[in-house]
């Protein structure tokens, strides 16, 4: 979906004509501890660009231990300023910075950015099929607060490769995967992160649902003992399944409203919580 002349006309022209409206503000509306959220099976096209402000709340319902839950709730709020342009057909850059505030501490948290290259898009069947790596950068952009029920974060600074397959159907439908690896600053472990989705994009709407998980690479437990117990929350190694989905918009022209909610079906050393987002997209270029 780059904007080439071998694209199918009519109606899914149109789709493809309006996803360069939505295809890159979905993390914008995803305030996760998943990084791979940023990263689809769409590009840009060259010169386009999206600007995404975000605000999302999150309410925790418990919080999952390495065995059993520990009983406490902890709500989040956030907003986070997205954008995403075309550099070439096939390359795109997004960049993503939130602030995040809780009952007691309030930051800016860890800043990404992140390379898409897929230079495989090819009409198979009766739809496309995209392919090709991504690779993300985060650090932490202040002194927050890593300690306590209040944290805001691991203060990890990380390089995470990638790799993206995506088929789109002529009709508007599309299933993707993404997947890769966190490789974070000492002494944050590592992880596995991956993200399936499934969805379907019209001239004036865009809606999915996903899957996303991340394993990390061993770490200590919070409330652990012995090995496991940590000497800071930096050490803590996270995991998580969560489901939710996200609908698009599109209100005017270059202007579109995103909403979203998921909930955290499982983990370890991560809320059981559900969040809901608002984001507001402005598209600039073609």
């Amino acid at each position: 979906m780059d904007g080439n002349d071998d694209l199918p006309s009519g109606s899914m022209r149109s789709a493809v004509d309006i996803s360069k409206n939505w295809k890159h503000v979905l993390i914008a509306c995803l305030i996760s501890p998943a990084v791979e959220a940023q990263v689809d099976g769409f590009n840009k096209g060259a010169g386009n660009m999206d600007v995404v402000t975000s605000f999302s709340y999150q309410k925790g319902l418990d919080y999952y231990l390495a065995d059993g839950n520990a009983g406490i709730e902890r709500n989040q709020q956030a907003v986070t300023l997205f954008a995403a342009r075309g550099i070439t057909g096939e390359l795109d850059l997004q960049l993503s910075v939130p602030f995040i505030w809780n009952s007691t501490e309030a930051d800016f948290q860890d800043a990404s950015a992140f390379l898409k290259w897929l230079p495989v898009n090819t009409g198979i069947g009766k739809g496309r099929l995209a392919l090709g790596p991504a690779l993300g950068y985060s650090l932490p952009l202040t002194d927050y607060q890593t300690e306590g029920v209040n944290a805001i974060g691991q203060q990890a600074t990380g390089v995470i490769p990638m790799g993206v397959v995506q088929y789109t159907w002529d009709n508007g439908w599309f299933a993707s995967l993404v997947g890769g690896e966190v490789f974070a600053s000492d002494p944050t472990p590592d992880a596995l992160i991956g993200t399936l989705r499934f969805g379907h994009f019209n001239s004036t709407h865009f809606w999915e649902i996903y899957a996303q998980g991340q394993k990390a690479d061993g770490g200590k437990n919070y409330r652990g003992t012995g090995d496991l117990a940590p000497t800071s929350f930096k050490e803590l190694g996270v995991d998580f399944l969560k489901v939710g989905g996200k609908y698009y918009k599109l209100v005017c022209p270059r202007i579109g409203i995103v909403a979203e909610a998921n909930y955290v079906l499982s983990g370890r050393n991560v809320d059981q919580a559900v969040m809901g987002a608002l984001s507001a997209v402005i598209h600039f270029g073609k």
